[in-house]
């Protein structure tokens, strides 16, 4: 009996301890989210994953894990988004969620930060009219001209077709929403004038039932009823729909058409390039001083019309809608919209008219004049560390940091003007051979004073382009 009461003595301190070790572990644990969630957004880390299964919805406990805030009942957490709404020191976050796993809206949740105590806290729920959830993009802008920063959401519906809520912010209590509208076209102009800052005016095109026309509707602020009130509305023709058999097609069709090298060359000094590139899901921007590899998260299109949400990364991060408008079998209209994390508004001039590469009036104003083939030797700079040096001897090559010796030769083939580039190993045998065609811009004494290289190949045809943004490289020597 003695040894009984021992052994059983014994047993209740082994639970008690490991009853206390569970204790402590779950306090240590809510102990490190409410540290977590202090933490600055920029050492912060946030994990958005991407469903291959777009109808699959994820568990609520692997939503709640990304939230700084616990969702209610039935409530599902489907993204979160770290973004300044009220220009002050701490972040808040823009949850998108539904009511109820059988809820075809979606819904955002503002979660404010409480720097006293260092948690987060409900703010503000409200419906959009987005139902695509990879199309939300989240922005702050002063709409209604009260001094407060609005909340902005755009995106697509069921549809395809553009959508956009505004909520706007009060002092008191929190926010309102005082539009929400889907069209084929959205537009928000701001009325930025010298002496006083004027509300926004929303553009809102949609289908007429007479073919060829488009109704446009024009939405002013209404101070006194607090919403954005129609204010006129217009039929007009639809010009901007030519037939490029691409309404009928699907998405991937559209993607394939425009996997060619586009260009914007209405300033010779900030020339930018624009290519799909269709088999590794990405967005390349590129300009003389910058290259952008944005990974393509979803593609869908309406008509002529395609929308690109883009991300930094696989896993999410910063987020922008990529809007490109086929105009003609050579043109592209492109309009870029960025997720705004802080106030401060990013304008890269990548939006714009581009036009094929091979077709600009540009790329053939710059082979107008072939100059001497002695006037390319020398040495070249170009962005991201990349070098060029031409002899007729030895010329050395330096792209995406990777040095090549070898030898270089200028011909002409058909239209192009092509640098043919062989690279020689130190033990004297042939390697890389590298194809560009070469596009000069000459300055005004005659002379070199940049070489654009575009990637290319020799093929059966000819001279074939990889459509790949454009080397660019300033002539120093």
């Amino acid at each position: 009996m003695k040894k009984i009461q021992i052994m059983l003595k014994h047993l209740y301190i082994v639970v008690f301890f490991i009853a206390f070790v569970c204790a402590a572990w779950l306090m240590a644990l809510q102990r490190q989210e409410i540290l977590q969630a202090s933490v600055p957004i920029e050492n912060r880390t946030v994990i958005l994953e991407n469903s291959s299964d777009k109808s699959e919805t994820p568990s609520p406990s692997t939503m709640q894990q990304r939230a700084a805030i616990t969702p209610l009942p039935e409530e599902l957490f489907l993204k979160t988004i770290d973004i300044n709404l009220d220009d002050d020191e701490d972040f808040e976050q823009i949850i998108v969620s539904k009511k109820g796993p059988s809820s075809t809206s979606l819904e955002i949740v503002v979660a404010d930060f409480l720097s006293t105590l260092g948690i987060y806290s409900r703010y503000f729920d409200g419906a959009v009219a987005a139902t695509k959830l990879d199309s939300i993009i989240v922005q702050t802008m002063d709409m209604t001209a009260d001094g407060l920063p609005d909340l902005i959401v755009q995106g697509l519906d069921e549809f395809n077709n553009q959508t956009l809520t505004v909520f706007q912010r009060s002092q008191n209590r929190g926010y309102a929403r005082v539009f929400s509208g889907t069209g084929t076209d959205i537009t928000i102009q701001e009325q930025d004038n010298s002496d006083t800052i004027a509300p926004a005016t929303i553009t809102v095109q949609s289908p007429s039932e007479s073919a060829g026309m488009v109704i446009q509707t024009t939405y002013r602020w209404n101070e006194r009823l607090s919403s954005f009130e129609k204010a006129s509305e217009t039929l007009l023709r639809d010009d901007d729909r030519p037939s490029l058999g691409l309404a009928e097609a699907d998405t991937q069709t559209f993607l394939l058409w425009l996997n060619r090298l586009w260009t914007r060359n209405t300033d010779t000094s900030d020339l930018r390039s624009l290519f799909v590139d269709v088999q590794g899901n990405a967005l390349i921007l590129g300009a003389p001083q910058i290259q952008q590899r944005w990974i393509i998260q979803s593609a869908v299109h309406n008509g002529n019309r395609l929308y690109l949400t883009c991300s930094i990364s696989e896993s999410g991060g910063l987020s922008r809608l990529v809007v490109i408008d086929a105009k003609t079998q050579d043109e592209i209209s492109v309009g870029i919209v960025d997720q705004q994390v802080s106030r401060f508004r990013r304008d890269e001039g990548w939006s714009g008219i581009y036009h094929l590469a091979s077709s600009t009036n540009q790329s053939r104003s710059l082979q107008m004049e072939q100059p001497d083939i002695d006037l390319f030797w020398g040495r070249y700079l170009g962005s991201d560390d990349s070098v060029l040096v031409l002899t007729p001897s030895k010329s050395i090559i330096v792209l995406e940091k990777k040095y090549r010796e070898g030898i270089a030769k200028f011909y002409n083939y058909a239209e192009y003007r092509v640098l043919d580039f062989l690279q020689i190993e130190p033990n004297g045998l042939a390697a890389v051979r590298l194809i560009f065609v070469v596009e000069v811009d000459l300055s005004d004494d005659g002379a070199i004073r940049q070489l654009h290289l575009m990637p290319a190949h020799i093929g059966p045809t000819g001279v074939q382009f990889d459509y790949r943004p454009p080397y660019v490289f300033t002539k120093t020597s």
